[in-house]
C-alpha cells in the first residue's frame, strides 16, 4: 500500500517531535537545578524557593516547550508554586528562551505560605513537555528536602491592651478663695470676708472629709521697695492664716489644730501674676512692659521703668496692681471612697450602684476568672461603654480563646470604632494568626515597643527585632539574634526555651549542650521528641545514637 508524500512528512515530523520530548525527558537530570538556599525557609510566614536552572548544549528542542513546576509535598498534600514556561529557539510562549545549540539559564523565583506539615516534606520539580500536538509528562525530580521553620517558633507573649478603669484610690478634692488688700495693708476688710468664694471655702470645710492639707499663700503688688513689699507681704500671710483658723474651727473642719496640715508661703512680689494680667489687658504698649518684665534683672529698676511710662501708668494702677495685692487659701481634703470590699460586693450584687471607673477597678480586685467577665459585662452594658468587652477581649486572649476574644472586640467596636485599644488588640490576633500585613494596618501610635518588635521579627526585620531585645535573655529574644545571626540562648524556664537553646547549640556544633538542652525540652513536653526528629536544625545529629536515643 502506497503512502502519499504529504503524510508521510507528518509522519516523520510526528516521530521525530516524539523523539525530542522523549530524549529531554530522559536527560532531564542533566538540567541543572539549584536550589538557593540548598535548605528552604519559612520567613514572615512564606516559604520562598529560589531556583537557577543550566540546561546543557544540544538538550533542548528547538519547537518544544517545558512547562516546570515546584512542588512541596508532604503527608497531607501538596502545594504547588507558580509554573514557569521555558521555550525553545523556533517555539514562542516561554518566559525564557534555551537554544539547542549552546543550552541556556534561566532564574525562577516565588513563594507560598508557610504550613507546620511543611517541616516534614519534599521540593519536586514537575516537567510537562510539548511540541506542536503532543505533550509528555517528565519523571520529577526532588530538589530540596524539608523546610527550616525556626521563624516560626516566635512566642505570643504581646502586650495585651487593656483599658485602664482610671479609678483613683485617692483623690483630692480642693477649694480656694482669695482675699484682696488695700496698698500696703495687711488687715482683713469685712467685705472680704463675706465675698463669695470664702462661703464656698467655708461650706467645703464643713463637708467632714479628711484633710489633706492647708495652704495660705500670700503676694504683694510691685510698687515701691522690695523689702517694704517683702514685708507686707509676709503679714498679709500671718493675718490671713490666723483668720483662716478661726474660720475652719468655727466650721470643724477635720485636723483643724494639727499644725503639720499648714503651709504658709509668702511671695512677695507678683510678677509672674503681673506678666499674666498685663498680657490679657487691654493696656496700650503691654508687649512693651512685658519686653521690660522680661529683660530687665533689677526689680528696683525695672519698677521704675514701668513707673516712667507715665501715659499708660495710671491704668496699671487702677486696673493691674490691685488685683496682685492678695492672699490666695487653698483647703485640700481627701474625697470619701467605697472600700475595696465594698466595691467588689456591690460589682457582684448591686453593680448598678457603682460608676464606670468603680466597677471596672473592681474586677482588679479578683483572680476568678469567670467574675472579672461577669463584671466587664455589666461595665459595658449598665454604661454603654467599649472598656468591658475590650477587657473580656484581653482575658480571652491570655487564655489563648482567640475566636471568643474576636466576638467581644466586635462588641466593644461597636460602642467605640476609634479606640486605640481595640485596634491594637485586633492587631495582636491579626499577628497571631499570621495575617502579617493587617497587623501592620491595625497597629499604630498606641502600639508598645515589645509588640513593634515582636511583628518586626514576624515579618523577618530581624535586624530591627535584634535590637529592642539586646539586652533581654528571653525566649524571643534569643530568636530574633539567632535569626540575625547572632547565635544567643534565653534562660525562660519553659520548656520551648530549652528547645531554642538546642537549636542554638545545634548551629555552633555544641552537641553535648544541644543534647542536654533536648533533653530538658522533652522532659517539659514529650512533643518536642517528634518535632526534633523532623527539624532540620538538629540534620547533621540525626544519626547520632545520643540523639536517636533521646528522641525514640
Amino acid at each position: 500500500m502506497k503512502i502519499s508524500k504529504l503524510l508521510f512528512t507528518a509522519l516523520i515530523i510526528s516521530f521525530l517531535t516524539s523523539c525530542g520530548l522523549s530524549n529531554m525527558a530522559s536527560k532531564f537530570e542533566t538540567v541543572n537545578m539549584t536550589v538557593t538556599p540548598p535548605t528552604l525557609q519559612a520567613h514572615a510566614g512564606k516559604v520562598e524557593v529560589n531556583i537557577d536552572a543550566s540546561f546543557p548544549e544540544k538538550y533542548f528542542a528547538k519547537s518544544s516547550t517545558v512547562e516546570l513546576t515546584p512542588v512541596l509535598v508532604s503527608e497531607s498534600g501538596e502545594t504547588k508554586f507558580k509554573s514557569i514556561v521555558i521555550q525553545g529557539e523556533e517555539a514562542s510562549g516561554g518566559e525564557a528562551t534555551i537554544f539547542y545549540a549552546t543550552g541556556g539559564r534561566f532564574s525562577y523565583k516565588d513563594d507560598v505560605s508557610y504550613t507546620d506539615d511543611m517541616m516534614q516534606s519534599k521540593l519536586e520539580l514537575r516537567a510537562v513537555g510539548k511540541s506542536k500536538d503532543k505533550e509528555l509528562a517528565f519523571d520529577s525530580r526532588a530538589i530540596a528536602n524539608g523546610v527550616l521553620a525556626t521563624s516560626t517558633r516566635v512566642q505570643n507573649t504581646e502586650d495585651l491592651y487593656f483599658a485602664k478603669s482610671n479609678y483613683e484610690k485617692e483623690t483630692i478634692l480642693e477649694e480656694s478663695a482669695i482675699i484682696y488688700f488695700l496698698v500696703n495693708q495687711s488687715n482683713i476688710r469685712t467685705t472680704e470676708k463675706s465675698d463669695d468664694d470664702i462661703k464656698r471655702l467655708e461650706e467645703f470645710a464643713s463637708l467632714g472629709n479628711k484633710t489633706h492639707s492647708i495652704e495660705v499663700k500670700s503676694y504683694a503688688s510691685p510698687e515701691g521697695s522690695v523689702n517694704l513689699n517683702d514685708d507686707v507681704s509676709d503679714k498679709r500671710a500671718a493675718s490671713t492664716l490666723k483668720y483662716l483658723k478661726r474660720m475652719l474651727k468655727k466650721a470643724k473642719l477635720d485636723g483643724v489644730d494639727n499644725e503639720d496640715l499648714y503651709t504658709e508661703l509668702s511671695e512677695g512680689e507678683d510678677w509672674e501674676g503681673f506678666n499674666k494680667l498685663m498680657r490679657n489687658s487691654d493696656i496700650k504698649d503691654r508687649r512693651r512692659i512685658t519686653k521690660i518684665v522680661n529683660s530687665v534683672e533689677d526689680l528696683e529698676k525695672r519698677e521704675q521703668a514701668i513707673r516712667d511710662m507715665a501715659e499708660i501708668y495710671d491704668a496699671i494702677e487702677k486696673d493691674v496692681l490691685p488685683q496682685l495685692r492678695k492672699a490666695k487659701i487653698t483647703i485640700r481634703s481627701f474625697e470619701p471612697k467605697r472600700t475595696e470590699t465594698e466595691i467588689l460586693e456591690l460589682a457582684q450584687n448591686n453593680a448598678s450602684e457603682l460608676d464606670i471607673k468603680e466597677l471596672l477597678y473592681s474586677a482588679s480586685l479578683t483572680s476568678d476568672l469567670d467574675l472579672k467577665v461577669s463584671i466587664f459585662n455589666k461595665a459595658s452594658q449598665l454604661h454603654n461603654n467599649w472598656k468591658g468587652y475590650n477587657n473580656i477581649a484581653c482575658l480571652m486572649l491570655e487564655n489563648n480563646k482567640i475566636n471568643e476574644a474576636k466576638q467581644y472586640l466586635l462588641k466593644a467596636e461597636k460602642l467605640n470604632s476609634s479606640a486605640s485599644n481595640i485596634q491594637n488588640n485586633k492587631a495582636v490576633i491579626a499577628a497571631w494568626e499570621g495575617d502579617l500585613q493587617l497587623a501592620k494596618k491595625l497597629s499604630n501610635k498606641a502600639t508598645t515597643p515589645k509588640n513593634k518588635a515582636l511583628l518586626d521579627l514576624r515579618t523577618a526585620d530581624y535586624k530591627k527585632a535584634s535590637r529592642y531585645f539586646k539586652n533581654k535573655k528571653t525566649h524571643n529574644a534569643a530568636l530574633a539574634k539567632m535569626l540575625n545571626g547572632q547565635n544567643s540562648t534565653c534562660d525562660e524556664k519553659t520548656a520551648a526555651c530549652n528547645y531554642l537553646n538546642a537549636i542554638s547549640y545545634a548551629r555552633s556544633g555544641n552537641e553535648n549542650m544541644m543534647l542536654k538542652s533536648l533533653t530538658d525540652a522533652i522532659a517539659k513536653n514529650a512533643n518536642y521528641k517528634k518535632e526534633a526528629k523532623i527539624d532540620l536544625e538538629f540534620v547533621n545529629f540525626k544519626a547520632s545514637d545520643r540523639f536517636l536515643e533521646i528522641t525514640k
